[in-house]
């Protein structure tokens, strides 16, 4: 509500109570045309992510890697809503910091390329799925981050269901990062829908019941305690009556034939 509105009917005397969080916990919970809506999404997201895949070689720059999925995407009914972003580094590892993709600097073998590919289909649903690329051979620490990521794949599945708290989801999901000893930059997930990001966010201490059928946007963004490398990929879950279910086909491994 804009100021002039809710001045006049303060003024008027009127109750006025607050809605906004109850709104978005309603439409947090999806129909069945939604999920409909929000599944063809994620079949947008995945068909771009696997152009991507196909796209990528050293030689290219990032943008020429990422181009055939920008179209694939166009193709398919996204229109302009879409955000595309990559995290990069050398000698087999990646930086924390999101930025643009480059059009000018040419990928090396070992560079590690993280797309964070969001996409909305013609539902107007946003989703975010997307995959590590690597030519070369990851660090050590990558594979060590990998294998971390593969624990919380499934620990994810198992905490998304009907009456978990978003905190407990938080701790089950950054648990395989941080008895490692590494930390955590970008928020664990948060709800997704007809905007990029929605209420509840997945973290601690946010006691915000979930409810089946409610979708979400899963990406620890996991960092080791120098500050130098990381590791980030994104997938969009159902929360279930009795497990999470990742909307996503692609497997969760690095592609390229590090």
């Amino acid at each position: 509500m804009n100021v002039r509105d809710y001045r006049a009917l303060a003024a008027a005397s009127y109750e006025l109570v607050p809605m906004d969080e109850a709104f978005d916990l309603a439409r947090a919970v999806k129909s069945e045309a939604e999920l409909e809506s929000v599944r063809e999404s994620v079949r947008i997201n995945e068909a771009g992510m696997w152009e991507t895949i196909g796209a990528y070689a050293p030689g290219k720059t990032e943008a020429e890697i990422m181009a055939p999925a920008a179209a694939r995407f166009v193709e398919m009914g996204i229109g302009r809503h879409g955000m595309n972003m990559v995290l990069s580094g050398t000698s087999g590892r990646a930086n924390p910091e999101f930025k643009i993709p480059s059009e000018t600097r040419l990928v090396e073998p070992d560079d590690l390329l993280l797309y964070s590919l969001e996409v909305a289909g013609p539902g107007g649903h946003w989703v975010e799925v997307s995959r590590p690329l690597i030519a070369g051979q990851p660090t050590d620490l990558t594979r060590r981050m990998m294998e971390a990521y593969e624990r919380y794949f499934e620990a994810a599945q198992d905490a998304l269901v009907d009456g978990a708290t978003a905190d407990e989801v938080h701790r089950a999901a950054s648990r395989p990062f941080l008895e490692r000893g590494w930390q955590l930059g970008h928020v664990t997930g948060h709800s997704i829908g007809m905007t990029m990001i929605e209420h509840p966010r997945i973290g601690a201490g946010n006691e915000t019941v979930l409810r089946e059928n409610m979708v979400l946007s899963m990406h620890p963004h996991v960092i080791s305690q120098d500050g130098l490398t990381c590791l980030y990929m994104q997938d969009t879950y159902r929360v279930g009556r009795d497990r999470g279910e990742p909307l996503a086909t692609i497997p969760l491994r690095i592609f390229g034939g590090g």
